[in-house]
């Protein structure tokens, strides 16, 4: 069985420019992701699967990892995540996917390690991150998780809405093979805090996790 840490990339992107490489406590990005998979020695291999291996440039020397082509056409804007795993698949013999992206820097490693333990026990064929929700949550228009025509609960007292992270995902190669899909309805859900998940989509997000950085609340 073999188990690959998979870390889509490419060098521009659309509301950060070059996010993926841009400093966070005076390193880029993409090393928090490449460094987290070094340290789970479940992983027997890293994957950088990028159109261009220039951003190889931007990875510490000493980090363990490969580079996988794939085309250019997959850094579109367009471009599913469905599209780039199964390009991936086609190009590498893996057997449990760890698809971690580059944006979520500070995930631990042995949160990956424990999603990866839960799928290769056979006890889940998938498992992703996620956060625990008790606030009033909307959705379509109605209350979610609590009742208008009843008195307004405690917030301890409502049920969690659970919130993907998206940014990890362990899955076996069949689930996808079959569902196009990474999780299913047997996935291990591993829940968070918003520090360890906190995710770099827009300008906002890279300055907290800056902050998060320089307080010291994530040594690298």
């Amino acid at each position: 069985m073999r188990t690959v840490g998979f870390i889509p990339s490419r060098l521009n992107s659309e509301r950060v420019p070059f996010k993926n490489i841009k400093k966070l406590g005076g390193i880029p990005l993409i090393n928090y992701t490449v460094k987290a998979m070094n340290k789970v020695p479940s992983i027997d291999e890293v994957v950088i699967f990028a159109s261009e291996d220039s951003i190889c440039k931007h990875i510490e020397h000493g980090l363990k990892y490969k580079f996988l082509e794939r085309p250019k056409s997959l850094d579109s804007q367009e471009a599913k995540i469905q599209d780039i795993i199964a390009e991936f698949l086609k190009k590498d013999k893996a057997d449990t996917i760890v698809l971690l992206h580059i944006t979520s820097p500070f995930l631990k490693p042995q949160t990956i390690a424990e999603c990866i333990d839960k799928v290769n026990s056979g006890e889940y064929d998938s498992a992703f991150t996620a956060y625990q929700v008790k606030k009033f949550c909307w959705f379509g228009g109605k209350p979610l998780n609590y009742s208008l025509g009843v008195s307004t609960p405690r917030t301890q007292d409502i049920d969690p809405v659970i919130v993907e992270q998206s940014s990890l995902y362990v899955f076996k190669r069949e689930i996808f093979e079959k569902t196009g899909q990474r999780i299913s309805q047997n996935s291990y859900i591993k829940f968070i805090d918003h520090f360890e998940g906190h995710d770099i989509d827009t300008p906002e997000d890279f300055k907290v996790a800056e902050l998060i950085v320089n307080t010291g609340l994530f040594v690298i």
